[in-house]
């Protein structure tokens, strides 16, 4: 009995020591929401989840990112408040993890819920943030979808010029604008400087303004007949990473990851719906940025 007791002394000043290591602090009010240091820890997990390279940077440069992303997601959230019943996020987050898992390695949620475990990440945390990042694309599809003008026949010749073998192109990207601290020239060399020492993934989430930086600015496999005449006339060139294109977003880098030939036979609508989708997604993620940063502008953020 004497020993049991010391056993479960011990483990009760193991766990107040624990505790007290791990306080509470409050290190931002947005509006009258609050972010704290754990918040902070279980946002660097979960984007390092996310976006492994994220290891290749430095702690510092990590937490920079984490509590950028932490901030602007707070932010969201409150705006969605406005239109949504956020009570039930973590319903609408099971939705869309369920698509996330379907299209990517993870076999199912259980699978999922065994490498967050591994992660030290809880799910509900992972589940809550996905509702947020998942709902706002959603929102910001809905508000800014009637403003979106795409030229259709040009998009149908694009594909009717195409052949029956199409090359296959496996990209990634990092879209940036010019900050007005920083000449172009400067922001450009910044950004390949940091791409050598730590690769073009974690160089993504560092820079970009992609929804895309979450996930290393992975594209996945995109067919020749749906990227743009000048951005592929780049790709052709054969360099692994681009020089910066303009684009009516900004600066676009891509990485070609890989390259293949397929031969099929072009479906017109199937075909002309992808790359319709793929366009809409360029204008919105024009018109979200834009609208984003309107809201932040006028959110209170101050930091405790």
């Amino acid at each position: 009995m004497n020993k049991l007791f010391i056993i479960i002394l011990i483990t009760i000043i193991s766990i107040s020591n624990a505790q007290s290591k791990t306080s509470i602090k409050v290190l931002y009010k947005i509006n009258d929401q609050i972010i704290t240091n754990i918040d902070l820890e279980n946002e660097k997990k979960y984007l390092t989840f996310l976006n492994p390279n994220l290891k290749n940077l430095s702690k510092k440069q990590v937490g920079v990112i984490s509590l950028d992303s932490l901030i602007n997601r707070k932010i969201k959230e409150i705006e969605l408040a406005k239109f949504f019943d956020l009570t039930k996020k973590n319903e609408l987050g099971s939705e869309y993890i369920k698509n996330f898992t379907t299209n990517s390695d993870f076999k199912n949620i259980d699978n999922l819920k065994i490498e967050l475990n591994k992660a030290s990440l809880n799910y509900k945390f992972f589940e809550s943030n996905f509702a947020i990042d998942y709902l706002w694309r959603e929102f910001i599809y809905n508000k800014f979808k009637s403003m979106v003008k795409l030229d259709l026949e040009k998009l149908k010749n694009k594909i009717q010029n195409n052949r029956t073998e199409i090359e296959e192109l496996n990209l990634s990207e990092i879209l940036f604008e010019i900050d007005a601290n920083i000449s172009f020239e400067n922001l450009k060399k910044k950004i390949y400087s940091e791409i050598e020492k730590s690769g073009f993934e974690a160089t993504a989430t560092v820079y970009s303004i992609s929804n895309s930086k979450n996930f290393g600015g992975k594209l996945g496999w995109i067919k020749s007949n749906q990227i743009s005449d000048k951005i592929y006339e780049e790709l052709k060139k054969g360099n692994k990473i681009t020089e910066p294109i303009k684009t009516n977003n900004g600066y676009l880098i891509i990485k070609v990851n890989e390259k293949r030939k397929i031969n099929e036979k072009i479906n017109m609508e199937t075909e002309l719906q992808k790359l319709i989708n793929i366009e809409t997604e360029k204008e919105l993620n024009k018109f979200g940025y834009i609208y984003f940063n309107k809201i932040k502008k006028r959110t209170f953020i101050s930091e405790s």
